[in-house]
């Protein structure tokens, strides 16, 4: 067997040293094989302290985790450590609040079958959350919209002189520019407000203008 080694991310404001005896005392890892990081440390340059164990992890290793947000913060992030220390690294993890995922639970047997799949599983509920909280979202809006609830920015009101400068700009006494500073637009309102005139005349509702 291999060395035995611990991580664990502790939360800010806990003391370090603390944190470490209790992780000692749980996993029975020497102290010198203990990592700890920052809870609010991100997944990239912060987390010193991880980056310095994967660089001394060889295969045949062991390594605790109190829990998966000690790999990551997001699915994605924990699948990506995962097989970096399970297939590149080569070493067994075992995951303290959930007994199931350890790696050498049947390993002449199954390998680390049993914990991929847990982590798959983990992986489904995971992103059935992200879609059920998607959906309830997306009817949520729908049922806003449909008690008469408006949503993005409300359209620019249209200038009492409008009819005037498009008639300018129709002529060519002005160009578009100048025509959209006049109205306070930009040249894309000034022309959506122009189609909407040419699709009332084309439609039989006069020529908008006034």
């Amino acid at each position: 067997m291999g060395e035995v080694y611990a991580y664990c991310r502790i939360v800010p404001g806990e003391a370090d040293s603390g944190e470490q005896a209790a992780v000692m005392r749980e996993m029975q890892v020497e102290e010198d094989h203990i990592f700890a990081d920052d809870a609010g440390a991100g997944e990239g340059k912060d987390r010193l302290r991880y980056r310095k164990l994967l660089k001394l992890l060889k295969p045949g290793d062991l390594l605790y985790i109190r829990s998966l947000n000690a790999l990551g913060d997001s699915y994605p992030a924990i699948r990506e450590q995962w097989e970096l220390l399970t297939k590149d690294k080569r070493i067994d993890i075992s995951l303290l609040e959930m007994p199931l995922v350890d790696t050498r639970r049947g390993k002449l047997q199954y390998g680390s079958l049993i914990a991929d799949i847990v982590l798959d599983m983990l992986g489904y509920v995971s992103e059935a959350e992200k879609t059920a909280r998607r959906r309830r979202q997306r009817e949520g809006i729908e049922k806003a919209k449909r008690e008469g609830t408006r949503f993005g920015r409300s359209p620019l009101p249209t200038p009492d002189d409008f009819s005037r400068v498009y008639r300018r700009w129709a002529s060519k006494e002005i160009n578009v520019e100048e025509a959209a500073r006049l109205c306070g637009f930009s040249r894309g309102t000034f022309y959506r407000r122009v189609k909407q005139i040419e699709e009332h005349r084309e439609s039989g509702f006069g020529n908008g203008c006034g």
